[in-house]
C-alpha cells in the first residue's frame, strides 16, 4: 500500500519569514498529525535547531539537516531495522 509522505523546509514554509512563528502551520500540521502522515523535515538549520521545533510541535519523523549533510531517523521508527531498506557494503581491506 503506498502512503504519503511530507517533505518540507522551516524557513519561510512551516515558520513565518519574520516572527519564526508556526502558529499558522499548526492546522496543517494536527491534520498530518491525525492521518499518521509522516513530515519530513529537510533544512539548511542544524540538528538541534530543527530538533527544537520537533520538540514544539510534536515532530517525531526522521528529519535532514544542514542542506543534505545529515540524516537523522529516531530509533525504533521503522518496524523493521534499517537494513532491510538499505544495502551496504562492506569495504575490503587488504
Amino acid at each position: 500500500m503506498k502512503r504519503p509522505v511530507i517533505f518540507t523546509d522551516l524557513d519561510g514554509t512551516l515558520l513565518d519569514p519574520r516572527t519564526y512563528s508556526f502558529d499558522a502551520a499548526l492546522p496543517a500540521l494536527d491534520i498530518l498529525q491525525a492521518r499518521h502522515i509522516p513530515l519530513v523535515i529537510c533544512s539548511s538549520k542544524t540538528r538541534a535547531e530543527i530538533e527544537h521545533y520537533r520538540l514544539k510541535f510534536g515532530n517525531t519523523d526522521p528529519f535532514i539537516s544542514e542542506n543534505g549533510g545529515a540524516v537523522f531517523i529516531p530509533k525504533g521508527y521503522f518496524s523493521e531495522g534499517i537494513e532491510s531498506f538499505i544495502s551496504f557494503e562492506e569495504d575490503e581491506k587488504g
